[in-house]
């Protein structure tokens, strides 16, 4: 697909592409991060909360859109449809190794819920699992969180020792981590099996109907919506970022997840004229 805005390679406004998108909606897909981007973060992953329109925002966009609306995110699916309820969400969860509604079928990462950490050696390296157990007892606060071969280290209520956490953890990866790599996001480090990520997510997405040939523009927040952003750009669509911990230079396209929401209607508004 040719570049739509060649003089500027970081994509259009949020008010620029809202009009692009209405006039020619057949041409266009949205891919959406969750947390920061669709709603806004909260002190542990179970606290947040969807505004109570935003699911019918969401329904409708999908509706005008044929279909092309996904969401992209690093938690599970079945927690995204528990937020999002009422909406058929479509999209990748844990990063990459979930999917719902692409292709009509559902692809679940093996033992993808929820276990105690007796069992999390089951899940990832043994050796990996002991060390980051020692490393969350060694630092109050620390919060660990298993989602299938996910493990998920949350720092928020401390974010001094964010620094700390990541390098400790880089060091665990050198020794014991063979296959997993470390992802960064908002208080928040993911150890996560090589090969996947949100890129490869959005990638699969995009070769299946009603999101293939239509230019993917994917809105995220988060270190880990980059890879995403990559696969987009390359395929002539965006990646638009939305200001928070991670993007703050002052020149993103969404000012932040009340922004993203507030677009959402008002590129509804401008479908249905």
């Amino acid at each position: 697909m040719a570049n739509l805005w060649p003089d500027h390679p970081a994509g259009p406004s949020a008010d620029h592409l809202a009009r692009l998108i209405a006039a020619t909606p057949a041409d266009f897909a949205l891919y959406f991060d969750v947390d920061g981007t669709l709603i806004d973060i909260a002190e542990t992953p179970e606290q947040v909360t969807a505004p109570a329109d935003l699911a019918g925002d969401l329904a409708a966009l999908q509706r005008r859109l044929g279909g092309a609306v996904a969401v992209v995110t690093g938690r599970r699916l079945a927690e995204v449809e528990a937020i999002l309820a009422p909406i058929r969400v479509i999209g990748s969860g844990m990063h990459g190794l979930e999917f719902l509604g692409v292709a009509e079928t559902r692809h679940q990462a093996a033992s993808a819920g929820a276990v105690g950490p007796e069992a999390w050696g089951t899940l990832l390296p043994r050796s990996l699992v002991d060390g980051v157990v020692r490393l969350a007892a060694s630092i109050p606060g620390l919060r660990l969180e298993q989602k299938g071969p996910i493990l998920t280290v949350h720092y928020r209520e401390i974010p001094s020792v964010g620094a700390r956490v990541e390098a400790a953890l880089a060091v665990l990866l050198a020794d014991h981590g063979d296959g997993y790599h470390l992802k960064t996001g908002r208080a928040v480090v993911e150890l996560i099996p090589n090969g996947t990520s949100k890129g490869t997510a959005i990638a699969r997405i995009m070769a299946t109907a009603p999101f293939a040939g239509r230019r993917p523009i994917m809105i995220g927040d988060d270190h880990a919506d980059e890879d995403a952003f990559a696969v987009a750009r390359a395929a002539g669509g965006f990646g638009l970022t939305v200001a928070g911990e991670h993007f703050n230079r002052g020149d993103e396209p969404f000012r932040g997840a009340a922004h993203v929401r507030s677009w959402i209607a008002g590129l509804n508004a401008g479908l249905a004229q």
